[in-house]
């Protein structure tokens, strides 16, 4: 038999999804091994996580010595440089745009009156609607 022990620690990190999850649990119901496993797993964890955080003396590990990044702040202009030139488009655009054309129905009428009067897709269409006769009794 088999012991998924990595994926008792996948469990214990939240990683598994639903059906692993029921299989691993169903596992560790008919398994002491793994229970158990669990258990140690969990104490140790506990334990791991109950451990003071130490503060490094500066200079113990010169690798882990903090050091300054220097913060980029024109980063802000770039953003508002941006948001002007599309402020700008916009309202030249609306300035340059003419206004809209109303057009009324008499106009569409005879725009569109001499097409459809030659235009045999335009005409109107023959509908057939069958007639039922009387039912034979």
């Amino acid at each position: 038999m088999t012991h998924p022990s990595e994926l008792i620690s996948a469990y214990l990190d939240g990683e598994l999804i639903g059906d692993e999850t029921s299989k691993l649990l169903s596992h560790l119901a008919t398994c002491g091994r793994c229970s158990a496993d669990l258990e140690e797993l969990q104490s140790v964890r506990t334990a791991v996580r109950s451990l003071p955080v130490l503060e490094l003396p500066p200079g113990l590990v010169p690798e882990a010595d903090a050091f300054v990044v220097p913060i980029h702040r024109n980063r802000g202009v770039w953003v508002g440089a941006a948001a002007a030139a599309v402020a700008l488009i916009i309202a030249i655009a609306s300035i340059v745009t003419p206004p809209p054309v109303s057009i009324s129905v008499d106009d569409l009428t005879s725009r569109f009156g001499a097409r459809a009067s030659l235009d045999p897709a335009f005409s109107p269409a023959k509908v057939v609607v069958p007639v039922l006769g009387e039912l034979s009794e």
